[in-house]
């Protein structure tokens, strides 16, 4: 594992945590021990990971050091120059991009154990040519519309569709020297691997066919080479001023138009030559100014291997159970098939996802809640739900079935906008009331409540979960699900929903202990946080355990120094971006920070506080980072069942004693712990 590199003492830079996380994901991959199957896929999370960051983060990394102010601001908490903090991360952007280059071989040479082989053009037999040239003015050559440029300035090239890989051909007229360049996208609806006809288990990329078949393009030319390239595109979306009045639409304009973003990195392939690098680079900056967008990008990225290590995943490996994990089986609740609003009328229910099935628990919930006739009306927040959906389809049948239907759909969940206005004009469509979040906030807590009658009482049942309303990721993540039809906490969440509807979001705590941001829940830790120093420095024992994806909020970073200062043992669970830096003297000695990589991406999120000898737990959506507690709606909840809190022990315990988590130590670098004993998820697992 490279060295963690940070600018002070106190603060780790962001963007390399976020690459430390990738990396410690890569390790899934480099693993031997690791199935197979599994470690294309852990591959095919990083190549994704890496476009969503550079989507996300790089554009501003770029505008701030390309700036004429390169200097150190109040908010560069980990002291970096701008100019320096770019540099750091593109040297280990391109270390990642290397190592993972080398995995795919490895993985290619395992693969080839199990008759599975990856070919070139030259591996091929002429009858097996004969009928990959077949195939390939069947199905490919026909889609291949030639856009040819001279390799002259002045003429720009087409637009580049975003992630879309294309072959740039370098080509010249017969009896002449001047060289043109033409661009053609790889079809998307055939396979990036091809079958070799006769040879089981072998497989060819299309761009080698395309390469070795281009002169067939240009049959009145002489094809000089062809080479690979992918360009990513910016995440940002940007919405119109003239679409103020209607979100729902200018939501669905801009995502529309975020395909048209100026290019964010360019990759290519390492044979091409640099001056046709440099000649794509240029016309994606023309077409940048063409549209009066800012350029960010301004070199080239040259990747050693295949492009988009995603296709991997479709090498025909034989059905062997040893080359991926075996199946999670969730026991079925209940086991009797009895009613979910029954059982949590008698106690309030928690649940451990994937380990128990989301499907039988949450899913349950609004299919059992849409059916029941004494099922009034079904309130809730929708931020990532998948398409297809049974969550939104139940909520659908229930207002077509005339109960009254109220969802808060988050249309600015990025990369989710098309799906999330979509299931929101559906929903409209059915007779549902929508709302599509609050002016310069987004919605990303995860509630649900249901309002029954029973006999003159409405009754309320609620669900708070620390992940999203998706089956998918229901099956993927590592989530917690509390339902409760506790009258306190119900009435807090229900008072919640009041709010969301007129508009507003919780200025002071609600009932039943809710916690909310943008308002109280940042105050909320804080306070709890202080509560624990006083405790430690009243002599008595203080501990806090939190468990979230990512802590990188500076007010609360320096709250956990001074905890740490006071005597406060802290334990850390964070599974990506951490820029506190634990075990430094005299700073944040008594704090340890772990992070678990698994089979299973880590999504709960658990708050244990001491509280001199009264433990206070606290579950639901929310991280520790500025966007979190200051600009969504998030909800933490109180778990006050003793049997609750025993669970959330358990789990908390056997994370922090996990077998084979990293270790986040005073250097900065992150160090997996050497013992071979099962994970925390395979001891859930098998529980």
């Amino acid at each position: 594992m490279p060295s963690f590199v940070r600018g002070t003492n106190q603060f780790l830079n962001p963007e390399l945590s976020l690459l430390a996380f990738q990396r410690r994901v890569l390790a899934l991959a480099e693993d031997p021990t690791t199935p197979l199957l599994e470690r294309l896929r852990f591959l095919g999370i990083v190549t994704s990971n890496l476009d969503e960051l550079y989507m996300v983060r790089m554009a501003e990394m770029r505008r701030a050091a390309f700036s004429a102010d390169n200097a150190v601001h109040d908010d560069d908490a980990d002291g970096f120059l701008p100019v320096s903090r770019l540099r750091a991360v593109e040297q280990e952007l391109n270390a990642i991009l290397a190592a993972q280059s080398a995995c795919a071989a490895q993985c290619l040479r395992d693969a080839a154990v199990h008759g599975v082989h990856l070919l070139t053009w030259t591996d091929l037999t002429e009858p097996e040519r004969d009928s990959l040239r077949t195939r390939y003015l069947e199905d490919i050559h026909r889609d291949l519309m030639p856009m040819a440029m001279t390799l002259s300035p002045g003429v720009p090239l087409p637009h580049l569709p975003h992630l879309g890989l294309f072959v740039a051909i370098v080509y010249h007229a017969e009896g002449s020297e001047r060289l043109h360049l033409a661009e053609h996208e790889l079809p998307r609806d055939v396979p990036r691997l091809l079958a070799v006809t006769g040879r089981k288990g072998s497989v060819i990329a299309i761009e080698e066919v395309l390469r070795a078949n281009v002169q067939l393009l240009y049959p009145n030319a002489v094809v000089d080479a062809a080479y690979l390239f992918r360009v990513t595109r910016g995440g940002d979306l940007h919405l119109q001023s003239d679409h103020a009045g209607d979100l729902l639409e200018a939501v669905e304009s801009a995502a529309a138009r975020r395909l048209h973003n100026p290019a964010v990195r360019i990759e290519v392939e390492g044979a091409m030559p640099m001056r046709v690098g440099a000649l794509i680079l240029n016309n994606l900056q023309r077409d940048a100014e063409g549209r009066q967008m800012e350029i960010t990008v301004d070199a080239v990225q040259v990747v050693d291997g295949l492009l988009d290590l995603r296709c991997l995943q479709l090498l025909p490996l034989p059905q062997d159970p040893l080359l991926e994990y075996a199946p999670l089986v969730s026991p079925r609740w209940p086991a009797d098939g009895g009613s979910m609003l029954a059982s949590m009328s008698e106690r309030d229910l928690l649940f451990h996802h994937p380990f128990d099935s989301f499907d039988d628990t949450v899913v349950r919930f609004f299919q059992e809640a849409t059916s029941d006739a004494a099922v009034t009306r079904i309130d809730a927040t929708l931020y990532r739900v998948g398409t297809p959906s049974p969550i939104v389809e139940a909520l659908i049948a229930a207002a077509r079935s005339g109960k009254r239907v109220f969802a808060m759909v988050e249309l600015q969940a990025r990369f989710d906008e098309e799906h999330n206005v979509q299931w929101a004009r559906a929903l409209e469509r059915a007779g549902g009331v929508v709302m599509y979040g609050l002016p310069g906030l987004k919605v990303h807590a995860k509630l649900a409540l249901v309002t029954r009658t029973e006999g003159t009482d409405a009754k309320r049942y609620a669900h708070i979960g620390t992940g999203n309303y998706n089956p998918r990721s229901g099956k993927q993540y590592t989530d917690l699900s509390l339902f409760s039809a506790d009258t306190q906490l119900t009435a807090g969440v229900a008072e919640l929903f009041a709010l969301l509807a007129a508009g507003n979001t919780a200025q002071s705590e609600l009932d039943g202990g809710v916690l909310a941001a943008p308002h109280q829940l940042l105050p909320g830790l804080l306070m709890r946080i202080e509560r624990e120093a006083d405790f430690a420095r009243a002599g008595h024992a203080a501990s806090i355990t939190i468990k979230v994806n990512g802590l990188a909020d500076r007010e609360v970073v320096q709250s956990l120094y001074r905890a740490s200062q006071a005597g406060v043992q802290i334990d850390l669970i964070v599974r990506g971006i951490c820029t506190l830096h634990p075990e430094v003297v005299g700073l944040s000695d008594s704090i340890r920070v772990v992070s678990i990589v698994g089979r299973l991406l880590e999504h709960s999120r658990i708050y244990r506080f001491g509280n001199g000898g009264a433990p206070e737990y606290l579950i639901g959506s929310s991280d520790l980072r500025p966007r979190n507690l200051r600009r969504r709606v998030e909800v933490l909840v109180p778990v006050r069942q003793p049997e609750h809190r025993a669970t959330l022990d358990a789990i908390l315990e056997r994370y922090l004693r996990d077998a084979t988590a990293w270790e986040l130590r005073g250097d900065g670098e992150y160090h997996q712990r050497a013992s071979r004993a099962p994970s925390a998820q395979m001891l859930f697992a098998e529980r």
